[in-house]
This record gives structure tokens, C-alpha cells and sequence, in this order.
């Protein structure tokens, strides 16, 4: 079975689906760099320059579908990844057929703004707005189909990622 980690970008998905991939001795996919690997340019910045999110978008769902040929895997998706339509269906389908678990890591918007001044990463806005707007906007539009597509929340706001890789661990 593999253990989908979802949540805005700054939850800690990656971190945390890192430390749980060890705990439980599986493969890490982390599905943003296997969409970035199908491009030829070196940053998520670049490829949504270039070619634009819809192009993106695209070569996630083919990612996650090729992800979804293997099994055991920790997979941290990209944070809009649940919101593509085609992806949700996928993500849906395998939770039904018993062949997938979906972690949402929720944070707040206070934590996941401290965490993207500090560390702003690769990834272009997505509305425009001051940090802070953009966070509240997202996280407001986003959140019933984290929440809806979860068989499990931890908050992952704060304590270590260990920690909360453990927790996760003993809930699956």
C-alpha cells in the first residue's frame, strides 16, 4: 500500500515523508521532482515561465501515474496535485481499491508563513498577493479537498519531523 502525504506547500511534506519512508522502510517519491524531471529546464519557476502551470499540471498526472505503478511507497505530492481533477479521481481510486492511504498534514497559515519567508523554495505565487494573502487564499480553497480526500490529519505545525513521522507510523 502506498502512503500519499498531502498539504499546502510548507507543511512539511517532504521532510516529514522522508523521515517516514525510514521508519517504515519504504522508497520516498517526491512527486514535484519527478514532474521537474520532464522538462528541460532546472526550476519549477522556470518550467512555469516557460511553459506555463497548465503544462505542469499535465506532467504531474502522467507522474503520478507512473508513480502509482509501484507499491510501498511514501509519496509526498506536490500541494495543487490533489486539486487536479483527473489526479483527484486517481488518488480516489486508489484509496478505494485498498491500495493507497492518504495523510493530510495540516498547518496554519501563521506557521506556513513563517515557513515560506524563511525558506521560499522554487515554486512561482500563485495569486499574486503578499505572502500572506496568498497563503490564507490557498489554504481556504484547498482545504475541503485535503480534508476530504484524507483518511488521516496530523498537524504538522510543530514538533519535529520525526516525531510526527512516528505518529503517522503508529496510526497506519
Amino acid at each position: 500500500m502506498n502512503t500519499f502525504l498531502i498539504g499546502p506547500r510548507g507543511c512539511g511534506k517532504s521532510t516529514i515523508g522522508r523521515a517516514l519512508s525510514r521508519r517504515l522502510g519504504r522508497p520516498f517519491v517526491e512527486l514535484d521532482e519527478r514532474v521537474l524531471a520532464a522538462f528541460p529546464e532546472g526550476s519549477v519557476r522556470e518550467v512555469w515561465s516557460v511553459h506555463g502551470e497548465g503544462a505542469w499540471r499535465e506532467a504531474e498526472i502522467a507522474a503520478l501515474v507512473a508513480t502509482l505503478a509501484a507499491d510501498d511507497q511514501v509519496v509526498a505530492l506536490g500541494g495543487g496535485t490533489p486539486m487536479i481533477p483527473a489526479a483527484r479521481q486517481r488518488i480516489e481510486a486508489e484509496r478505494k481499491a485498498g491500495r493507497a492511504r492518504v495523510i493530510y498534514l495540516r498547518c496554519s497559515t501563521e506557521v506556513l508563513v513563517r515557513r515560506l519567508a524563511a525558506a521560499p523554495g522554487d515554486r512561482p505565487g500563485l495569486t499574486g498577493a503578499d505572502l500572506l494573502e496568498e497563503v490564507a487564499t490557498i489554504l481556504a480553497e484547498r482545504e475541503p479537498t485535503y480534508r476530504d480526500l484524507a483518511d488521516l490529519e496530523y498537524d504538522a505545525g510543530g514538533g519535529s519531523a520525526d516525531r510526527i513521522a512516528d505518529e503517522i507510523a503508529l496510526g497506519l
